[in-house]
């Protein structure tokens, strides 16, 4: 979550594709990178990051929490309590 947009990404693709010497496509690859990193470890003020996690400390079930040891919700995790953002409307 940004301030700018509740379902923001910090993830993007890279798409290669290799061709052939008369243009035919011989094949590709996607790689999978992560975007603004000083973002993810320090988030702005109403922005927060590891969407599953809060999602889980949240509303998983008391065996998911005590299993993952989330039973102490979000704010009980640096990362994910830095911005003191736990929930997103809507």
């Amino acid at each position: 979550k940004t301030v700018m947009n509740n379902n923001s990404s910090r993830f993007g693709k890279y798409m290669e594709i290799l061709f052939d010497h008369g243009g035919d496509p011989l094949g590709g690859r996607v790689t999978n990178y992560l975007l603004e990193k000083a973002r993810l470890v320090f988030p702005g003020p109403g922005e927060r990051n590891f969407h599953i996690f809060y999602m889980l400390a949240k509303a998983g079930t008391t065996e998911e929490k005590e299993a993952y040891y989330l039973s102490d919700g979000p704010q009980s995790f640096w990362y994910l309590a830095q911005s003191e953002c736990y929930d997103v409307p809507g």
